[in-house]
């Protein structure tokens, strides 16, 4: 039954209504993104009510780990749009061998990443630039994310290959089962057994993860799976993972250099106070109310223009590409409305859940100060992620690592420089407005690269 469903949705990605098409890959993931932004931001809630210094050390910390997880995400992306290709041209015993590597090549790294990474942990913290206070009460945390790691890991790269079928309403419910039951222990060590150490959290995330990944593996073990994982082929083919390895490592380099610059973004705003790396944490988890679920558009888009692809279709995956832009940037209109000028007050005001705290008052205003530029950034990646869906789903990697380092180290971190150096008068508030200017430029940039990229198909065209 499974290999038939799969078949299904093939058949409705390359020859069915292309917008219902869209739709039936991109809602699941789009609402599985925006139950995961409630979820974070709820989360946040919780660690608020320990006090404000737990957020920040939250929010420091996590980015941290987004650093180290980018890895993951690198080789589930960039295997994912290789056997997503070949399972668009219909050949199933490759695609179903490409899977396997995928997954052989990802249990090399796991294994290496979890050997350097926890006897390192408190060295890896004093590099990032994490404060001594934050340290202090953050270091179970760290050590205990860096165990679920492995487990984000493989669920990263088995969820890549049910998105390279098109299957993502497993996505959508596996999800929400794992953040369902990190949230329920959240709230149970927090709130219910008043727990008053961060590492409590971590532990949450862990057991959702590894729920998620039982389910996950025995999913792929399914004979009747077409990208089963078979173990007699559970060995690295060096042919196959030097072409993963070129569409995945600029996406792992991009995303990583991206997280090292937020990373740089936070030890700069320590000039401002610890409560302000938590304030900035807080605005972006509340913009993730509505640029999380766009980001389906990314993900989405580029598994239909894969397939497409793969089937000699390029019309069909050009077309995606207009019709997903015009989704996304309505959907970006939309909730910048909606968080920057309709529920901004009450979402920031759930973060006042132990007004006794020492700075409970001062935080809430320094999230509304930053949030007020920051919101700027919605609209702006909404537009980022339609351009990334196209240049992902043809695999130019590259192309979208350039504009990820470039988002960060080419505007980001420059315009708080500036801002820090010849403006201090503007104060923390220069952190929301860093974030919002140097997104509205690489929306701008990445419709430069976009345009380029067109103009080099056409031209292709042309002289053929």
């Amino acid at each position: 039954m499974s290999k038939e469903k799969d078949l299904i949705r093939r058949e409705r990605v390359l020859n069915g209504n292309l917008v219902q098409a869209i739709i039936s890959i991109c809602a699941p993931i789009f609402l599985y993104n925006l139950f995961n932004s409630f979820y974070s931001v709820i989360d946040a809630v919780v660690v608020a009510r320990i006090d404000p210094t737990s957020v920040s050390a939250v929010a420091m910390l996590s980015q941290i780990q987004h650093l180290l997880s980018s890895l993951g995400s690198g080789v589930a992306a960039g295997g994912g749009i290789i056997v997503a290709r070949i399972f668009g041209a219909g050949d199933m015993e490759k695609a179903r061998f490409n899977s396997n590597q995928v997954i052989s090549l990802s249990t090399v790294i796991v294994i290496l990443l979890l050997a350097i990474c926890l006897p390192l942990a408190l060295p890896i913290m004093r590099l990032s630039g994490v404060p001594d206070e934050l340290i202090a009460i953050g270091t179970g945390y760290f050590i205990v994310q860096i165990l679920s790691l492995a487990f984000m890991f493989y669920n990263s790269v088995f969820m890549a290959m049910q998105k390279a079928k098109g299957n993502t309403k497993i996505m959508f419910w596996l999800n929400i089962l794992a953040m369902v039951i990190k949230l329920g222990l959240s709230l149970l060590f927090i709130w219910v057994l008043d727990k008053k150490d961060i590492m409590w959290v971590a532990i949450a995330t862990m057991v959702g993860q590894a729920t998620m990944f039982v389910i996950l593996l025995l999913m792929m073990l399914e004979r009747d799976n077409l990208l089963a994982l078979n173990f007699s082929e559970f060995k690295l083919d060096f042919s196959v993972c030097k072409k993963i390895a070129a569409i995945s490592f600029p996406i792992f380099l991009g995303k990583f250099i991206f997280s090292f610059g937020k990373v740089s973004i936070n030890s700069m705003c320590k000039a401002y106070g610890p409560l302000v790396v938590g304030a900035l944490g807080v605005s972006n988890n509340v913009n993730g109310l509505a640029t999380n679920p766009i980001n389906s558009f990314e993900e989405g888009t580029s598994t239909i223009i894969s397939q497409n692809l793969g089937a000699g279709n390029e019309k069909r995956a050009l077309k995606t590409f207009r019709y997903s832009f015009f989704m996304a940037t309505g959907l970006g209109i939309i909730g910048y409305i909606l968080i920057r000028f309709i529920l901004q007050d009450e979402i920031i005001g759930l973060y006042n859940q132990n007004e006794l705290a020492e700075g409970a008052a001062e935080f809430l205003q320094l999230i509304k100060s930053i949030h007020k530029y920051d919101s700027l950034s919605i609209l702006a990646l909404a537009v980022n992620s339609a351009v990334l869906g196209v240049l992902y789903g043809y695999g130019k990697t590259k192309m979208t690592m350039i504009l990820n380092i470039s988002r960060v180290f080419v505007f980001r971190i420059p315009i708080l420089w500036y801002l820090q150096t010849f403006h201090k008068e503007i104060g923390a508030e220069a952190a929301g407005l860093s974030m919002g200017i140097s997104n509205i430029c690489i929306a701008i940039a990445s419709l430069a690269c976009l345009g380029i990229f067109l103009w080099r198909i056409r031209s292709k065209k042309a002289e053929e």
